[in-house]
């Protein structure tokens, strides 16, 4: 398989791993340019009856659909295409650079309550996204999260979507017999166990999570209290009363007793993190007090906005995460008033940080200080641009348009461009061609090449 031209374009780099329903591979597409990675699924039908391959084709099609709308936030990977060869279905998705929370998750070395708290939010931040496009993830476990090397971020993957459609294109028309289990022991819930997963199972394993990394115990260890069934814990993690409150009842053995939905942790987790923040600001790890007192609502101040793009302010304070915590966002507001540029910006906030931090903050910091007034200035200009075109730009969108655009977006994100173009053509109702290139530019994960994609077909 190694070397293979799968589509005439994905070339198979690495055999992940696979089992009954196929293969995973990493892959390059050789039709963009830097021949980026991919991931590719490999999915194989028990049968190639036409009835079967026909319900097969609906199922497939419509899943791909509903991961393409789930990599719309920013720590899902995007579906990149899907396609079927000699009766073979393939997904291909974003390769995600970066390592495991397994590699993380080291045995007898346990987190601290702050840098616990932070990965509870991230992640119930991207199930409270799944949850609300009705979809359950399945397999919450450390090996499906990703640290993104380029910031940090975590990143959710092998969805459970996927999974479904492995198993039903398994099962064999008319046959009936043992449900099949979606999902990893130690981090699954009990009515997941029984085929029947919830929403609140992806909390339950979320839960499990956070609970082997206070402690620095894998699940298998974790002990069970004889006459509650519950997992027992605490004894073993150096924890506040609050925080393992809320770790115990996510992962509480009946569904209907733990927390029903991921905002209702995260509210949870709101107030939580605001008492952690006093503790921090109270305690002598920062070596300066803050230089003014803020009201709330000149917290930020135009000062900060003038030097940050709120892109590049979502990049540092994520960054700043990695070094203090959930204090982070209290932080970067204060300094950010008061600091006259960006490089005054990232030395007054190293101050707050240990002796070798300072250095890794900087290093990793380096990207404010490249020019990001140019971008800027042509997206303004684009947008003056389309607000200024011809009135034939006003007129209905034609076939030809819309062919032209296939093209264009295909060379800059692969063939899913002709399945978003089409859903925007149906969905999109009487728009101008610039409101409808704008709604296709969206769809390009890098803004220059965004603008660029405007420019062309706008000009």
């Amino acid at each position: 398989m190694l070397g293979q031209l799968l589509d005439g374009r994905y070339q198979v780099l690495q055999v992940l791993g696979g089992g009954g329903f196929g293969q995973t591979y990493i892959a390059q597409d050789t039709h963009r340019p830097g021949f980026p990675k991919c991931v590719v699924k490999h999915l194989l039908p028990v049968t190639r009856s036409p009835e079967f391959l026909e319900t097969a084709r609906r199922l497939f099609s419509s899943e791909a659909e509903t991961l393409e709308q789930l990599g719309n936030h920013d720590q899902i990977p995007r579906l990149l295409a899907y396609f079927e060869h000699n009766q073979e279905f393939f997904l291909v998705q974003e390769f995600i650079e970066g390592h495991t929370l397994k590699a993380e998750l080291l045995p007898n070395q346990p987190w601290t309550e702050e840098k616990v708290i932070q990965l509870l939010q991230q992640m119930l931040g991207i199930l409270q996204f799944i949850h609300s496009h009705n979809v359950i993830h399945r397999d919450i476990k450390p090996d499906n999260i990703i640290r993104r090397q380029q910031d940090g971020k975590l990143v959710l993957i092998d969805f459970g979507a996927v999974k479904q459609v492995q198993t039903q294109l398994l099962t064999v028309p008319g046959r009936t017999g043992a449900t099949i289990i979606i999902g990893t022991p130690g981090y699954m819930s009990t009515e997941q166990g029984q085929g029947k997963p919830r929403p609140n199972s992806d909390i339950y394993s979320l839960g499990i999570i956070g609970i082997q990394s206070l402690t620095g115990l894998h699940p298998i260890n974790f002990e069970e209290d004889s006459d509650t069934g519950e997992i027992s814990w605490q004894h073993h993690a150096n924890v506040s009363s609050e925080l393992a409150s809320v770790l115990s009842k996510m992962v509480l053995h009946h569904f209907k007793q733990r927390y029903q939905s991921a905002a209702e942790v995260l509210q949870v987790l709101k107030h939580l993190d605001t008492k952690v923040e006093i503790l921090l600001l109270q305690s002598p790890f920062f070596t300066q007090p803050p230089q003014a007192s803020l009201s709330p609502q000149n917290s930020i101040g135009h000062r900060s906005v003038s030097i940050l793009s709120a892109e590049n302010y979502s990049r540092l304070e994520t960054i700043l995460l990695e070094f203090v915590g959930p204090v982070a966002s209290t932080l970067l507001r204060q300094v950010a008033a008061s600091a006259p540029n960006c490089e005054e910006l990232i030395s007054q906030l190293a101050i707050h940080l240990r002796g070798n931090q300072q250095i890794d903050f900087q290093n990793k910091t380096m990207f404010l200080l490249e020019k990001p007034t140019l971008l800027q200035e042509l997206t303004v200009n684009s947008e003056i641009k389309s607000n200024n075109l011809p009135n034939q730009e006003s007129q209905a969108i034609s076939d030809s348009f819309v062919h032209q655009c296939e093209r264009e977006l295909a060379d800059l994100i692969g063939p899913i461009a002709k399945f978003l173009v089409q859903k925007a053509v149906k969905s999109s109702g009487q728009i101008s061609r610039a409101e409808f290139v704008k709604i296709l530019a969206s769809k390009i994960p890098e803004p220059q090449k965004a603008l660029q994609f405007q420019q062309r077909l706008l000009s």
